[in-house]
């Protein structure tokens, strides 16, 4: 049997692999020997530090995250997807995949076990209480962070090694690293000053996101400074005199859709109008300047985590990110590793 263990640097996204070969040994009966069945594995370690056994190659798998949907189907395994959540619609045929509930946070334990998966992959949102009774059935869990671009990649190392899709896994690897060294080059000698201050809001009004969260990675990766980085709750909803007194410089809106992939300019612009037209926001800089942004969450999780944190950095830093295009990286990326055309709208202005 041969058992491939793979750890997870949880904070640098470095893998280490330890391959431990071993010989199987006879089991000796009355009557001679008898070698006893092999059954490859692979060992993950998750996000949560648990080492997940799962067979090898997995041909089977639950997705209740749809960041986790979407690196499959990139990896062109799509085939091996039978149950989602009802949040994975992109890309559009794994629609035709039967619905196991509605996110990590409500699954179908029943429709779950009735499906027999060779391993389950959920977000952070999994209940502890959840996970327990998916592996009571004997079904592996993996549970995955899916927002910071070096902890996605990650991911799609794991991904690619248990579904048998290595190569695919390294071309789409290397397609998000060298948008990745491009921002940590431009930024990695930004002074202090010149690091914009930062208020993200995280799709309800005034609720933000802290030094805890994979978001304050993305803005300060970025070359940005969050504002909300001292909060003690993770993602805590400030009032608006605090914004005020923060003044941020750059406003960063991240919106959910609540049916369907994609925004029109217009409901973008609306979102923005909101924003816009809140008391006393009007004296903060960000505002007066003219540096308000929104932009579907879409494109800060999963595969596409990469095309958010390039817009972070243009917005963050346009004289030092000029030559980038963050919508025609988005398109490439779509087009290589869908095949499918870009559509919809996912920023504003």
């Amino acid at each position: 049997m041969i058992k491939v263990v793979i750890y997870v640097n949880k904070n640098q996204g470095i893998i280490g692999v330890l391959v431990c070969l071993c010989l199987l040994s006879l089991a000796l009966t009355g009557s001679g020997g008898e070698a006893t069945p092999s059954s490859d594995t692979v060992t993950i370690v998750d996000y949560t530090g648990q080492s997940v056994e799962v067979p090898y190659p997995v041909d089977r798998v639950v997705s209740l995250s749809s960041s986790a949907s979407e690196i499959i189907c990139a990896l062109g395994a799509s085939d091996k997807i039978i149950g989602r959540g009802s949040s994975s619609i992109f890309p559009p045929y794994i629609e035709d995949v039967p619905i196991v509930g509605k996110s990590s946070y409500t699954p179908s334990i029943e429709l779950i076990i009735e499906l027999d998966p060779d391993v389950l992959i959920a977000d952070t949102m999994l209940t502890g209480d959840n996970r327990e009774m998916i592996e009571a059935a004997g079904i592996p869990v993996i549970e995955e962070s899916f927002v910071d671009p070096p902890r996605v990649t990650s991911v799609m190392s794991n991904l690619g090694l248990i579904l048998d899709k290595e190569e695919r896994a390294r071309e789409l690897i290397s397609f998000i690293d060298q948008y990745q060294s491009i921002i940590e080059e431009r930024t990695a000698d930004s002074r202090s000053e010149d690091k914009p201050a930062v208020f993200l809001e995280r799709g309800q009004p005034y609720r933000t996101a802290s030094a805890s969260t994979s978001s304050h990675n993305c803005i300060t990766t970025a070359g940005g400074i969050n504002i909300a980085s001292g909060e003690s709750v993770k993602y805590p909803t400030v009032s608006p005199e605090w914004v005020v007194e923060m003044n941020p410089e750059i406003i960063v809106r991240s919106v959910w859709a609540t049916t369907g992939e994609t925004f029109t300019r217009e409901d973008l612009k609306e979102e923005s109008d909101e924003l816009l037209s809140r008391p006393g926001l009007s004296e903060v800089k960000a505002v007066k300047d003219g540096r308000v942004y929104v932009h579907s969450s879409k494109i800060n999780s999963g595969v596409r985590s990469i095309v958010g944190e390039l817009y972070f950095a243009k917005w963050f830093h346009p004289a030092v990110f000029e030559d980038i295009d963050p919508e025609a990286v988005h398109r490439d990326l779509v087009q290589e590793f869908y095949g499918l055309e870009l559509e919809g709208v996912y920023v504003y202005p």
